[in-house]
């Protein structure tokens, strides 16, 4: 017997949710990010709403006072300070216990990544299951849902005993690791510890004649913030150009942002700053491949304990700690089973698109590291190692002996993120970026290195502080409900039929994503802190992938290779589990944000095929602003959360039939959906979920001709809808009616994308929407022009030889006469008004007030447009009084 109407099938509080969602993204202190780094987390408070909502019950409009009270509670806890708070939290756990008084619902995810559907799953006292198939991820998982409820509950002084050992052991891998260190790192003679080494590599000059050593730097800048402005001055030598340290800008003028090495798209040129010669991408390359890329200290940064900051040059005591750090880390000793200390695996090199050193032969996880780098790494792994057994030898119980090492290692990892030869700086605010600003590791020519000792940003008090705020979070979350974490495969689930009440999974994107890949720059240190107590999940060289559920870029003839049809073969294998796992009665929320129309074609095919049918869906705030991916034309800004039941009898629907209530239920939500202002692909994506809604009603869509309607089609049905709907809030009904599709495409492009390029699919699925041929419209003098992958749609200004035909499209002649206006050619353009019937046509002028809007200040468009505009009165009765027969013209000349 199907439950009744959950919640989230019915409302949700969009707008409080979403702003939660989009503010979580910037916070940091407590927050699970912290705890390790993971990529495409979804945000707690969007995590928290959409739990709840699938499990209870919708108070229905026969309740409105209690349906209002649910959504209010929702809301107030939906900021992340508020999540900890009982206050907030106590209402929607006494909502999920009212809603299943005779059992914790059992929920699973099980493409639980870092842990955050779990995690609120688990915050509100549900059955939860977290499952991934990637060793690291299901280490973190371990260390946000299992340890934190077994471990870190609260003791008799109101403190969390378990907190205070971390902290405990954390200081003794300090000191121990510290100790062996001693000769690597040095001290000033005040006692000062240098804090941040700042490193270029550095290859010849391509010139034999010239052939000095050439620093590689981005910038010559170092600092450039309110405490310090300093810059990197040229020092020429006879066979080498060092960088001396001096005080603000440069006194000749010169443009301080510019190094030797300079970068247009993903190619580098390096210039000799000496001679001006140019060594070019490609030699670039082949030089580093064959010969390496040399390294040059070249600053320091000492930082006091009161914070004080002070840039130098190296001393002959720092670069003797360098010498010293090389012959030491060849010296590092195998462990036991014969992991070297130091990573030696290759990196996949079929992965040259997520790791560019690869094309510069860095081709093994130690070529990411200085000498240095790798032995402090190294001996950081190594205590922890030596904490474990200590903790061992102090008499604690073995399992809270391994979390513990755990969150140490998980430490390790922390610091490796900030320790590595891909490590940059950010002069405006004197601090290091990670290796992964972004889903990809990208090349770095000058980097740092740092002291995790010291008082400088990053370092091993900094991790320890991280995970433990992240901890204490989870400890409360969790307290007396640990979830059940699984390492396993979503094609295959170890569970039983019907086992869950409602399984909330985040799916890979195609290729958005790759995780295994990615991952695997921490996997080979935690192999070596803490593979010994986890064997299983430490087998092989680098993260198993063979299993994985994405599609990867890298080359078709690798071994490697995971093509998209493999991939939506994999995905289709694991909703079918999910389908089979979840109880005939439960729900599946299932999170997408692609832009590609290809992919969610395949997801409603795929659904269909599990047995699963939309039965409402909700665009969600998901990723941060400014975010960056590798692949950014396949991430939304918000996500689709897709509601999904079993499919029970369903009928044949009719075409017609179809588009009307696809129309009408696109307009509902879309209303409901207009406080987020959407725009672009996010607008667009936003309807897939109506539409899905609609076409899971029926088993098939047919024509009167009997003829099946397919996925595809079904598809420009949703964007047609979205189309209608947003040009008719642009120009009112009655005007829609009277524009052609040619000037509804164009408005719509105007109002979705601005000026923004598209990529191709999109531009495709546009066209598609209002029946138009894309290459129709790349022609000399059309709308669109093609720069390289991407479109973009031209303004009257960028276009030339506009032709206009015996029925001229409406935005063509606004264009037209845009340009006739603004060159005070009143003849032409009475005459193109007139002829047109352009300049007594309501829904012209609607379309030119439409655009006219959507427009930003200062675009040469709007100027124009305005005015046009602003003299329709007088145009339109000079077109009235004109009435020759319309010719058909170009736009400076009458088309031959």
């Amino acid at each position: 017997m199907r439950r009744a109407l959950a919640l989230i099938e019915e409302k949700l509080p969009l707008a409080p949710v979403n702003a939660a969602s989009a503010r979580e993204k910037h916070l940091r202190h407590g927050h699970i990010s912290t705890m390790h780094l993971w990529w495409a987390r979804r945000p707690l408070a969007m995590a928290r709403s959409v739990v709840l909502a699938s499990l209870v019950p919708d108070p229905g409009t026969d309740s409105p006072h209690a349906r209002e009270r649910l959504l209010t509670d929702i809301s107030q806890a939906a900021p992340f300070e508020a999540s900890s708070r009982p206050a907030y939290l106590a209402p929607l756990r006494t909502a999920l216990a009212g809603a299943w008084p005779e059992r914790r619902p059992k929920v699973l995810d099980c493409f639980a990544g870092g842990g955050a559907i779990p995690l609120e799953a688990a915050r509100l006292g549900c059955d939860t299951t977290a499952v991934d198939i990637n060793p690291v991820a299901h280490l973190i998982q371990r260390c946000v849902l299992e340890y934190p409820a077994r471990f870190g509950g609260v003791g008799e002084d109101g403190g969390r005993p378990f907190i205070d050992e971390l902290a405990q052991w954390g200081q003794w891998v300090r000191e121990t690791a510290d100790a062996r260190l001693a000769e690597v790192l040095p001290r000033c003679e005040d006692g000062t510890r240098p804090a941040v080494y700042f490193w270029a590599r550095t290859v010849p000059c391509a010139d034999p004649h010239c052939g000095r050593t050439v620093p590689l730097i981005s910038s010559r800048k170092l600092a450039d913030s309110t405490r310090h402005r300093i810059r990197l001055d040229y020092d020429t030598r006879r066979d080498r150009i060092e960088l001396r340290l001096a005080e603000g800008p440069p006194a000749d003028g010169s443009d301080w942002k510019l190094g030797t090495k300079t970068s247009r798209g993903s190619q580098v040129t390096v210039t000799c700053p000496v001679c001006g010669t140019a060594r070019p991408d490609r030699e670039l390359r082949g030089y580093a491949r064959e010969h390496g890329f040399g390294h040059y200290l070249y600053a320091v940064l000492d930082i006091d304990p009161d914070g004080i900051r002070n840039y130098r040059e190296p001393t002959a005591a720092d670069y003797a700690a360098v010498e010293q750090a090389e012959m030491m880390a060849e010296g590092l000793e195998d462990y036991p089973d014969g992991t070297s200390a130091i990573p030696d695996e290759l990196v996949t090199r079929s992965q040259y698109r997520r790791y560019p050193n690869l094309t510069y032969g860095i081709d093994t996880w130690a070529g990411m590291f200085t000498p240095r780098q790798r032995l402090v790494l190294a001996t950081l792994a190594q205590a922890v190692r030596s904490a474990h057994a200590a903790m061992l030898d102090h008499g604690l119980e073995p399992e809270r002996a391994q979390a513990l090492a755990t969150y140490l290692g998980l430490a390790v990892d922390r610091v490796v993120d900030y320790n590595s030869s891909f490590v940059t700086w950010r002069p405006t605010v004197e601090a290091p970026r990670s290796t992964f600003p972004q889903q990809a590791i990208r090349m770095a020519w000058d980097f740092t290195e740092i002291d995790p000792f010291s008082d400088g940003p990053s370092g091993w008090s900094s991790a320890l502080n991280w995970i433990t705020q992240s901890l204490r979070h989870c400890a409360a979350a969790t307290e007396g409900n640990p979830s059940r974490v699984q390492r396993a495969n979503a094609q295959h689930l170890p569970f039983a039929d019907g086992e869950f009440d409602a399984v909330i999974i985040d799916p890979p994107y195609y290729d958005a994503f790759q995780y295994g890949d990615l991952s695997d720059f921490f996997y080979v240190w935690l192999k070596r802190s803490i593979g010994h107590l986890y064997p299983e999940l430490f087998a092989t060289a680098l993260t198993p992938k063979r299993a994985e559920v994405i599609q990867n870029r890298a080359q078709r003839d690798s071994a490697e290779y995971i093509s998209r049809d493999d991939f939506e073969a994999r995905l289709q294998r694991a909703l079918d589990e999910v389908a089979r796992v979840v109880a005939d009665d439960g729900i599946v929320s299932l999170v997408f944000a692609h832009t590609d129309n290809a992919a969610w074609e395949h997801l409603l095919r795929a659904l269909r095929r599990a047995g699963l049918k939309v039965t409402t869906s909700w665009p969600m705030q998901s990723e941060r602003t400014g975010r960056t991916t590798d692949n950014v034309g396949s991430v939304l800004a918000s996500s689709v959360v897709l509601v999904c039941r079993k499919v029970g009898n369903s009928i044949d629907g009719f075409y017609d039939d179809v588009v009307r209530d696809l129309d009408a239920r696109i307009a509902e939500r879309l209303a409901v959906f207009d406080d987020m202002k959407l725009s672009g692909a996010d607008y667009f994506v936003s309807a897939i979920g109506p539409a899905f809604e609609v076409f899971a009603r029926y088993s098939r869509v047919l024509r009167l001709s009997g003829d099946e309607v397919g996925v595809d089609e079904l598809m420009v049905l949703a964007r047609q809808a979205v189309a209608r709907h947003a040009t008719r809030s642009l120009t009112g009904g009655e005007s829609l009616e009277r524009l052609d599709s040619r000037a509804l495409f164009y408005l719509t492009w105007r109002w979705a994308y601005d000026g923004l390029a598209i990529p191709a699919d999109e531009a495709y699925m546009l066209c598609r929407a209002f029946d138009l041929h894309l290459d129709a419209l790349t022609v000399r003098g059309g709308l669109i022009r093609k720069s390289g992958s991407d479109y973009k749609l031209l303004g009257p200004h960028e276009r030339r030889g506009i032709t206009l035909g015996q029925r001229p499209s409406w935005v063509d002649v606004m264009h037209s006469a845009c340009l006739l206006y603004d060159e005070g050619r009143r003849q032409e353009l009475d005459a193109l008004l007139g002829a047109s019937g352009a300049g007594t046509e309501p829904a012209f002028w609607a379309l030119v007030t439409a655009v006219t809007q959507l427009l930003p200040e200062g675009s040469r468009e709007r100027t124009l447009l305005l005015g046009l505009g602003g003299n329709r009165d007088d145009l339109a009765e000079r077109a009235a009084k004109y009435s020759p027969e319309f010719e058909e013209l170009t736009l400076f000349g009458t088309q031959p």
